[in-house]
């Protein structure tokens, strides 16, 4: 059980709800750290749009991305 409430699909924010249907439709689901900041809608938005920056900054091929994200979800013992 987290220690803080996640902020569940329907939450009263219409800005939270789209950020939210935006990740649905790129992952399947919300992830857990952007449910916990969406108790400040303020904070999520920036995130959202810092991760959609360093995203789109071309830096990073693709397939290269992938790799660096599954190689660090391995070393932090998560599933990807």
């Amino acid at each position: 059980m987290p220690r803080i409430p996640e902020v569940p699909d329907d939450a009263p924010d219409p800005g939270v709800r789209a950020l939210f249907q935006k990740q649905k439709e790129a992952f399947g689901f919300v992830l857990n750290p952007n449910r916990v900041y969406a108790h400040r809608p303020s904070i999520l938005a920036g995130y959202a749009a810092l991760n959609e920056g360093v995203s789109a900054s071309g830096l990073l091929e693709g397939a290269l991305k992938a790799l660096v994200c599954a190689r660090v979800a391995t070393i932090n013992g998560c599933p990807f």
